[in-house]
């Protein structure tokens, strides 16, 4: 449909256009996956401790399937398409600690905020917690540190000077959004539901750059040949993008068990493994993770 290189999510999602709920397999995640050792990965009793355990539910995560490397479609050899990514790696990893099961539901951006409110057994992820959005839902502790991106196709922009007076696309009611209405004042800002339309406006030459999540960036990069991307420093961000985390509505019964759970698996090493694998050894946590706080206020209340 483009002369341009086809994104991560069209390529992926040639031979399964309107596949919206893609059912994921748990029994298959535990025979390929293993809980770490001792105290720390503990049971499903153990890692519930203290909180409501989501044993034997069925929850429903909600989110973009074009959101690589969190979450992206993966073609399988035997033509199927599998939701793969450092996010369903986490989830399917607590799933098998915790013992309850999930279907992944396929929205925009935009709809899944409102999906996520609207229903108690429901979840996603890489989510920055703020101010604003603490009033309507609950968090767990971060479990990732992100780098904002910027991706253009002429040289890196790898400070927010470089933005001044461009074109910028954003994913509408993302935390780049909000960083990008605040820091850069004189830029022309164009929202757009999915992180896949603001690629291919910077691919088609009608926008200059797309602020975006740092890995996703990475991943569109490496997958269309003359982009560029730049990583902005935390420090100019850090005021409007946080450690992304798991959230779910207001008085979910199930997160404060999935914030325990977290807790164990950046101990254990589990998380920093899945970041390796899936985005690079570079975003690892190391052996300091204090960045990653606590869970917010009233989780689990």
């Amino acid at each position: 449909m483009h002369e341009f290189s086809l994104n991560r999510r069209s390529f992926l999602r040639l031979a399964a256009a309107g596949s919206a709920l893609v059912p994921l397999s748990l029994a298959g995640c535990g025979s390929s996956q293993r809980a770490g050792t001792g105290s720390a990965a503990g049971s499903a009793q153990e890692a519930g401790s203290g909180a409501s355990s989501p044993a034997g539910t069925k929850l429903t995560f909600v989110g973009d399937d074009a959101f690589a490397p969190y979450r992206y479609l993966e073609a399988q050899s035997d033509g199927s398409q599998k939701v793969t990514g450092l996010d369903i790696a986490i989830a399917d990893e607590m799933a098998k600690r915790l013992g309850f099961s999930y279907d992944f539901e396929a929205q925009d951006f935009a709809a899944t905020l409102a999906s996520v409110q609207s229903s108690d057994t429901s979840f996603t992820m890489a989510m920055s917690s703020n101010p604003e959005r603490e009033q309507t839902y609950d968090f767990t502790r971060g479990y990732y540190q992100p780098l904002v991106g910027v991706l253009t196709k002429g040289d890196e922009v790898t400070d927010v000077a470089g933005l001044s007076g461009k074109s910028i696309a954003v994913t509408t009611g993302t935390v780049q959004n909000k960083f990008v209405a605040a820091a850069v004042p004189d830029a022309d800002i164009h929202t757009y539901d999915g992180g896949d339309q603001c690629l291919q406006e910077v691919l088609a030459g009608r926008i200059d750059a797309y602020v975006c999540d740092g890995a996703e960036g990475q991943s569109m990069r490496d997958a269309n040949p003359g982009l560029s991307l730049g990583l902005l420093d935390r420090d100019a961000t850090k005021d409007y993008v946080g450690v992304y985390r798991i959230m779910a509505t207001k008085g979910a019964s199930f997160v404060a068990a999935f914030d325990e759970c977290v807790g164990q698996m950046l101990e254990d090493g589990t998380i920093d493994k899945y970041i390796e694998q899936f985005v690079g050894a570079d975003f690892k946590w190391g052996h300091d993770y204090s960045a990653a706080g606590s869970a917010t206020e009233g989780v689990g209340a």
